[in-house]
């Protein structure tokens, strides 16, 4: 990142299949929160986190997105798009937006998580590392709905997606929060095509050995299926206070 300036890059174009009894009209990114869209609820957090630039990746929705966003005025923050002629999934969707990105490192999120972190720190850790790819984690009871991540006394990330691998000493796994920090370089070598970045992506990362874990306890949370869209709506004003 230039300047001091920090790039999040949103994969904003999801289709929410299983919020569809719940939200029916809108893209899952603007599934209302507590009366806001959730992007909403993002966008005001990423702010408060020294975020300036806001790059959104979008597919289906995509003008009530941008309708709904316009330039980033509202938040204070520079937003652009980046438009999917097809479906891309999200690595194809972040290679589709490469010529849109200048900054070496960025982060790149989830548009349908939440993870209340200090992405200021996040970013020297990934720096200090010298990491391709940092992927924030956190501690998580369950693995129903995520990706657990095996690091070695070092932070480095050894295993990624697996779900046979034991918990921690606490009994807790740790968990992909849907926050990263990645180089640009490593978007350039991707092909421009449909491609998963949890299932392709990040284990072939993870076997070269350049990916990092940055631990966070922050508040998390993922509004895909309902009953966590339903918590939601009581958990994120509660907890983020906005």
């Amino acid at each position: 990142m230039t300047n001091n300036e920090r790039l999040a890059v949103i994969l904003a174009g999801g289709l929410g299949t299983r919020l569809r009894g719940v939200v029916s009209n809108v893209p899952k990114a603007l599934a209302p929160v507590a009366g806001k869209p959730f992007l909403d609820w993002l966008l005001t957090m990423l702010k408060r986190k020294g975020v300036d630039k806001v790059l959104l990746l979008l597919g289906y929705g995509a003008e009530k997105i941008m309708a709904f966003v316009g330039d980033g005025d509202k938040w204070d923050v520079k937003v652009t798009y980046s438009l999917e002629e097809e479906l891309l999934d999200k690595a194809g969707a972040l290679r589709n937006a490469l010529p849109l990105i200048d900054e070496r490192s960025f982060f790149f999120l989830n548009g349908d998580t939440l993870l209340d972190l200090d992405y200021d720190e996040m970013l020297s850790f990934h720096l200090s590392k010298k990491a391709k790819l940092t992927i924030a984690v956190r501690p998580w009871k369950d693995l129903s709905r995520v990706d657990p991540v095996k690091v070695d006394e070092s932070s480095k990330v050894i295993s990624f997606g697996e779900k046979n691998i034991p918990p921690e000493s606490d009994g807790f796994w740790l968990i992909n929060g849907g926050v990263y920090v990645v180089e640009r370089d490593v978007v350039e070598e991707l092909p421009l095509k449909r491609l998963s970045w949890e299932a392709t992506v990040i284990p072939q990362l993870v076997e070269s050995g350049v990916v990092y874990a940055y631990k966070s306890d922050g508040y998390f949370i993922d509004i895909g299926v309902p009953e966590d869209y339903f918590r939601a709506q009581r958990e994120i004003p509660e907890i983020l206070r906005f």
